[in-house]
């Protein structure tokens, strides 16, 4: 691998801030062995989200850098194997999994299937293993060429809304009748009321005054607030908060409005602030409980029920995809951005909260 290959780094001080650095020459390739080559991959506030509990869950440590104040925000999409010395894993073929924004990443493959690998690196150990896999497409019976740009965008996110409400569902919802959902204009959270919307709850929306609109277009929701229209939300039933802004100071509204009538709160993404402890004097009632999708889903490996779980959840993220992409009403446009350059003017859009909404950002890598 040469030296000429690029990675965008991001500062972990200021995570809308990235570097452009050459990868340190890997040299000659060891048995077992493979270099894959990031084609495409999504960018949304999911990855800000990576970022922001980088040091707190991890993720920093997935793809080194060797220094302390830089990390790899990691990403998801689809790349090429570009060379390999791991049997069973040959030079063309297709992948989708976890990357860090590059021209080029180094795996150690195991776990080797017809259908994937796992990144044996043991800086991996770092994450669950659902980070580590990487899907052949060859094998995936789900995979179609002409969906790649939904599949990167959607695939990530769409599993931890599918999880999330997997869970609150199984739990009784934890006697809600009522769900107020923050960061409603984000993809995980429309994911999310989706999946709700044939059950018995009432699903509210908050949003800032420049997402209302595309927010309100969805239909996703029942209602429709504003950060600054909490104190409005009705207070007649027990109510359950899916938190996905992360902020500090608009959970403390939400918890001192609803006071015993809030039954539980559960932090899915953090698209406002990279800060999150769990622990705040100021805050009334449940604590806030961090979601990880990839926890549900090695419960479901424990308990022998992953493949029924996956069955449910592909034959409805199908349909899922078949709602965003509607040629009749979208609720989102894909815009693809060429190379690591456009990708750090997205990263810096998420970063301060000023991509819109009705696009959805995918990177091309250049050839």
């Amino acid at each position: 691998m040469s030296d000429a290959n690029q990675r965008l780094m991001t500062r972990k001080a200021d995570i809308g801030h990235t570097l452009k650095v050459a990868i340190p020459d890997h040299g000659p390739l060891a048995e077992g062995e493979a270099v894959l080559a990031p084609d495409r991959f999504s960018l949304t506030t999911n990855n800000i989200t990576y970022a922001a509990y980088g040091d707190a869950i991890g993720y920093w440590k997935v793809f080194p850098t060797g220094r302390d104040d830089y990390g790899m925000m990691p990403v998801w999409g689809f790349a090429d194997v570009t060379q390999s010395r791991a049997e069973g894993i040959e030079v063309g073929a297709r992948v989708f999994g976890y990357f860090p924004m590059a021209d080029a990443l180094v795996v150690q493959a195991e776990k080797i299937t017809r259908g994937g690998f796992a990144d044996a690196s043991p800086w991996r150990k770092a994450v669950p293993d659902i980070y580590n896999r990487y899907v052949l497409c060859a094998a995936d019976r789900h995979y179609d060429p002409a969906l790649e740009n939904s599949e990167a965008l959607f695939r990530p996110l769409f599993v931890t809304s599918y999880t999330a409400v997997d869970f609150l569902r199984d739990n009784g919802f934890f006697g809600a009748k009522r769900i107020v959902v923050s960061s409603a204009s984000s993809k995980t959270a429309y994911g999310s009321a989706w999946c709700l919307k044939d059950d018995d709850v009432e699903v509210i929306a908050l949003t800032g005054a420049r997402n209302r609109a595309f927010v309100e277009g969805l239909g996703a929701y029942d209602a429709v607030h504003g950060y600054d229209d909490v104190e409005a939300l009705p207070t007649d039933a027990p109510t359950l908060y899916l938190d996905l802004a992360g902020d500090p100071a608009l959970r403390r509204g939400v918890h001192a409005h609803f006071g015993g009538r809030l039954s539980y709160d559960r932090l899915v993404a953090s698209t406002q602030t990279d800060n999150f402890t769990g622990a705040d004097p100021e805050l009334r009632g449940p604590k806030p409980v961090f979601f990880f999708a990839a926890t549900c889903l090695d419960q479901h490996r424990e308990r022998g029920t992953l493949h029924a779980f996956y069955e449910r959840f592909l034959a409805d993220q199908k349909t899922f995809f078949e709602r965003v992409v509607d040629p009749a009403s979208p609720w989102i446009r894909i815009v693809e951005h060429q190379g690591l350059d456009a990708a750090a003017g997205v990263v810096r859009a998420l970063a301060d909260g000023a991509s819109d909404p009705a696009e959805g950002a995918v990177v091309r890598i250049a050839r």
